[in-house]
């Protein structure tokens, strides 16, 4: 880790201090049971700094360790649309992030990086091919969002998925979850180029989810390599109610 980016941790973890930011259900306040598929590190934004308004949250990592605090559940697990046991890549660069159930596919950026490295910063153009190199490959252990929420009383209204492309998927094990009257709203990392080999890409995955009852209320701007995937938010048409309220509210809608 460089100066400048311990200067800056080090002085965010001060400001997170001041304002108590990531602090769950701050005040008392929190109303909002949350989903954070593909958890690293704190509360994903603007989570994070409205951590007041989160009653509680499931947090999914294969490679966390599993655990149960009071208003925090740690699941050492991937999820996909079935139980399955699957290969999950771990690439060398940004110290494991990017690592997918899906392979990086090397032959279409190759085939197409005069035009794709105009886009996004260039520094992450210029070392792509570095940083997805693999590492190793890992067996993991996956099941469905339904199978875990069937063990769980406690209602969750905001489904965040970042995960490398296996969005998809991971919807596709949740159809009983969104079936029902709990989820108000999602939060997708979608990609508009298929960076990996597979992966289902943002036009198919929005429509999946307007046929289940979502619309597109934000988005956020193109990041990534080749500003390759955007974070898409989608509300339940028709959702009302104190905790879709406070959901307005983080997202500023």
């Amino acid at each position: 880790m460089g100066t400048v980016e311990a200067a800056y941790r080090l002085a965010r973890r001060a400001i997170d201090r001041v304002h108590g930011y990531g602090v769950i259900n701050r005040g008392g306040r929190g109303v909002v049971g949350l989903i954070d598929v593909g958890s690293v590190g704190p509360l994903p934004d603007p989570w994070h700094q409205r951590s007041d308004l989160v009653s509680h949250v499931l947090k999914f990592e294969p490679r966390d360790p599993r655990g149960e605090k009071p208003r925090v559940v740690t699941v050492d697990a991937a999820l996909w649309s079935e139980p399955a046991t699957l290969p999950f890549y771990i690439y060398s660069g940004q110290a494991g992030h990017g690592s997918s159930l899906f392979r990086e596919d090397q032959d279409y950026v190759r085939q197409n990086f005069e035009t794709l490295r105009t886009l996004g910063p260039p520094q992450l153009a210029e070392t792509w091919f570095d940083r997805v190199q693999l590492d190793h490959i890992e067996e993991i252990q996956c099941t469905t969002l339904d199978a875990v929420l069937a063990d769980r009383v406690e209602p969750y209204h905001v489904l965040k998925i970042d995960a490398q492309g296996a969005e998809r998927q991971i919807l596709e094990g949740a159809a009983n979850y969104l079936a029902g009257g709990d989820c108000l709203a999602l939060h997708l990392e979608l990609f508009r180029l298929p960076l990996y080999r597979g992966i289902t890409l943002r036009p198919e995955v929005q429509a999946m989810v307007d046929d289940l009852g979502f619309s597109l209320v934000k988005e956020f701007p193109p990041h990534g390599t080749f500003d390759s995937q955007n974070d898409c938010v989608f509300l339940r048409r028709g959702a009302g109610g104190p905790v879709a309220d406070a959901i307005r509210l983080a997202y500023e809608l």
